[in-house]
């Protein structure tokens, strides 16, 4: 998955650099997208040399994206940061979301059904807020 190519988590879809406020996803902070960890399982072989190797299979698929805010709607410092606490309410009511029930991450290669895995973090980078949260692939057992 590219990172760049995300249009929407849940009923976030703020992701697009033609609108006037959105989260710019940075693709080298952002991990966990190309795929699952590998679970591999060996067991000693009772009773004889060697080990016992069972199939391998794919661990859960933790993607932690990473990103900052971007505001271009305001004029003045007080409606900057009124655009700002608006965009993060909306991304943070979306993850939220993801608690109770996975939806939909789309990119440009296709459909991954998410789930919340980490909280919604801020943090400061000069005049930028940068958010960072987790989310966690649903395999749909």
């Amino acid at each position: 998955m590219r990172y760049s190519t995300i249009t929407q988590i849940g009923t976030f879809t703020a992701f697009d650099p033609s609108a006037t406020d959105y989260l710019y996803l940075d693709p080298e902070r952002c991990t966990g997208g190309a795929d699952a960890p590998l679970r591999t399982i060996v067991e000693d072989a009772p009773g004889q040399d060697a080990g016992l190797i069972f199939p391998p299979l794919d661990g859960p698929q933790v993607i932690t994206l990473v990103g900052d805010l971007t505001i271009q709607s305001a004029g003045d410092d007080s409606g900057y940061f009124a655009a700002l606490d608006t965009l993060l309410a909306s991304l943070k009511a979306a993850i939220n979301a993801l608690k109770a029930a996975p939806d939909d991450l789309v990119h440009s290669g296709g459909t991954l059904s998410v789930w919340k895995n980490a909280p919604v973090e801020t943090s400061w980078a000069g005049n930028v807020m940068t958010v960072t949260f987790g989310l966690i692939v649903d395999v749909g057992l």
